[in-house]
């Protein structure tokens, strides 16, 4: 399978206190850039046979397709897409700040991940996170189903993505305004959300007839594909983790 790494985000807020590294993907875990941490993982892991790296030239690494950075994490994704060889099958999307990524779990997630969708998106139970990492803060959704936060890999189908890309924008740009909210996928289901009464498959209905997308969302039991590095206690954790600090 092919993957694309998003290494293209520069270095702002909170995490330059940590470090001054322009790309949070230069940012040094233990000496090394942390962007190299989810390449190794994504070398290593049985299911990865392509790598296509979005990122500075600084950032460029042997082995893989390189793409230009053009700005959000949508243009950075298309741009990551453009540089495949071709659009057919599924690719892996896999943000920079993972660091405590493993081989091990990227194939678990492409053996558990259902066939035939568009998209496949981790979540992981909100107990799970906080009894492996209880100093880590993560935004969590309340659902029928249980409390969950995201990972940062997830599959998707590349012809779709490109066809849909606007249309994600849209809802990305609307997040912060209920009203906005309200119209793009109801004002019921919105209700719902917030109630914490929403289902899991009804929230994979609602987004899938938005955007004519087939999507599952995985409940995965590896909190570390959540564990991101926004903020520099995230990085504290990830050193310690890791057995580095």
């Amino acid at each position: 399978m092919r993957s694309i790494v998003l290494a293209g985000q520069e270095n702002r807020g909170a995490l330059l206190h940590a470090s001054k590294e322009r790309y949070e993907a230069e940012i040094r875990v233990a000496g090394r850039p942390m962007v190299d941490y989810v390449l190794d993982a994504l070398w290593g892991a049985q299911g990865i046979d392509e790598i296509v790296l979005v990122a500075p030239d600084s950032i460029r690494r042997p082995k893989t397709i390189g793409a230009r950075v053009e700005g959000d994490i949508i243009a950075n994704l298309v741009s990551g897409i453009e540089a495949l060889p071709s659009l057919s099958n599924l690719v892996l999307v896999v943000t920079s700040d993972v660091p405590l990524l493993t081989p091990g779990m990227i194939d678990q997630f492409l053996d558990q991940a259902p066939v035939g969708v568009d998209v496949v998106y981790p979540i992981i139970d909100k107990a799970l996170t906080q009894n492996k990492f209880p100093d880590t803060q993560r935004t969590y959704v309340k659902l029928r189903d249980g409390s969950f936060t995201g990972g940062n890999i997830f599959l998707i189908n590349p012809a779709k993505f490109l066809e849909i890309q606007n249309d994600i924008k849209v809802l990305l740009d609307h997040r912060k305004s209920p009203i906005r909210l309200a119209r793009d996928i109801g004002i019921m289901t919105l209700i719902r959300l917030i109630m914490g009464s929403l289902t899991i498959s009804a929230a994979e209905r609602r987004v899938g007839a938005l955007l004519n997308i087939q999507g599952r969302a995985l409940i995965f039991p590896y909190p570390e594909v959540g564990v991101d590095v926004d903020k520099p206690q995230d990085l504290d954790l990830v050193e310690s983790v890791l057995g580095l600090s």
